[in-house]
């Protein structure tokens, strides 16, 4: 597990305690977000790109167990034009903490900045693995397709 970064953003930076877990509104170092992203089986990112990519964040959340708060074993990122797009990125919690709603107490802060900071016409997008749509339909989330009426057929692209 890696450890806590001490750069917190500027919106509302709180420390909350919840059901043994303490969130913390900071961007994750290098480090760490290396270190999460391999534990957790997200795929690698060269230390170039992730640097690059962390110092892009509009806002970010990191959970650490309230018995070891430099430990983090928990984290999820909003990056985006700050406007009109808006992505959710990087949600990852460790194999041995899943399962204890670190993942829901993630989403409810990033849902909270969301619900802020996102205007009326503003999009939140989002790629999901496996099971986790299931989390993120509890927070308004919706699968996409060509028959949506409000959203079009997703597409990537992955050097």
């Amino acid at each position: 597990m890696s450890t806590l970064s001490s750069q917190t953003l500027c919106w509302s930076p709180s420390i909350e305690k919840m059901k043994g877990y303490t969130m913390i509104h900071s961007t994750p170092t290098l480090e760490t977000y290396l270190s999460l992203r391999k534990a957790t089986g997200l795929t690698p990112k060269n230390s170039q790109a992730a640097s690059t990519g962390l110092a892009n964040t509009l806002f970010a959340v990191q959970t650490s167990p309230s018995s070891s708060p430099d430990t983090v074993v928990g984290r999820g990122r909003m990056i985006g034009d700050g406007g009109c797009f808006f992505q959710l990125v990087d949600m990852a919690v460790h194999p041995e903490h899943q399962r204890k709603g670190v993942g829901k107490m993630i989403m409810k802060e990033l849902k909270e900045w969301m619900d802020k900071n996102v205007p009326e016409t503003g999009t939140v997008l989002l790629f999901a693995d496996g099971k986790a749509n299931e989390l993120y339909k509890q927070y308004g989330f919706v699968e996409t397709s060509t028959t949506s009426p409000f959203f079009s057929k997703g597409m990537a692209l992955r050097y």
